[in-house]
């Protein structure tokens, strides 16, 4: 069984990355390209420092509006788009403004 992306050291992260990329540029179906680009991000999320994402307002990768970050859970940010919307996306999709 594979390990939990939590579980592995910085090598096997990168490893899961190149997986994923490899399976992105593989992927015949748009949710054959939607799995893999998660896999990406999500492993990409655990080799930052969440410390480094404290609340304020981001730019979230493929969305168009801004994210105010409330709290970081993990390697997650929660908190609401610039419409109200409740959200949460891995820190690896956040950019500050």
């Amino acid at each position: 069984m594979k390990k939990l992306y939590s579980q592995m050291t910085e090598a096997e992260l990168q490893e899961e990355m190149r997986l994923a990329r490899a399976e992105l540029e593989r992927a015949e179906f748009p949710s054959q390209r939607a799995v893999a680009e998660r896999k990406l991000v999500t492993a990409g999320a655990y080799l930052l420092n969440p410390a480094d994402y404290g609340p304020g307002l981001y730019k979230v990768d493929g969305v168009q509006i801004p994210f105010e970050v409330a709290y970081i859970n993990g390697i997650m940010a929660w908190g609401k788009l610039g419409d109200g919307t409740e959200a949460s996306f891995p820190i690896s999709m956040l950019t500050r403004f």
